[in-house]
């Protein structure tokens, strides 16, 4: 945009230059207004081509936001995804601990129930020897006398 400005106004103190240095011939003159013609055509399309510039910067810009705004939204949402998931692996951390523990408790229960197992089957051998005893006819000794009468 500087250039642009320093451009014109280059060309219009060189017009003005020659024109001032009192150039009487008209091929010259001519030549000249042609010269002033052509570096005024340039300077409108310098300036349309700098407005040009000017919105494709704009455009670009509001791109750019958008851009920045879709990344920061990404990454707010990577960062409730990580926090998700750590708190997924917590739980999960969790849970495992609480499924080793409860295997030990079965474990535990278990060797328990064999040893009440082994129990109760002692138990109902000394109940089924007690009643065979009991079923039996008490044997008596026979005194002296009573193998005599």
């Amino acid at each position: 945009m500087g250039k642009n400005r320093l451009v014109v106004r280059l060309l219009i103190i060189l017009v003005l230059t020659i024109s001032l240095a009192g150039c009487r011939d008209d091929k010259k003159q001519r030549a000249l207004v042609e010269e002033v013609a052509r570096a005024k055509a340039e300077a409108v399309k310098l300036k349309a081509e700098t407005v040009q510039l000017k919105s494709e910067i704009s455009y670009l810009n509001e791109k750019l936001v958008t851009a920045n705004q879709a990344r920061d939204n990404a990454q707010i949402q990577l960062d409730h995804m990580i926090k998700d998931s750590n708190s997924a692996v917590t739980n999960e951390d969790n849970i495992q601990q609480e499924n080793d523990k409860l295997r030990k408790l079965l474990a535990e229960q278990l060797k328990k129930d064999n040893e009440l197992e082994k129990r109760i089957e002692n138990l109902k051998a000394v109940i089924r020897e007690l009643q065979a005893r009991i079923e039996q006819p008490p044997v008596t000794e026979q005194t002296p006398k009573d193998k005599q009468n």
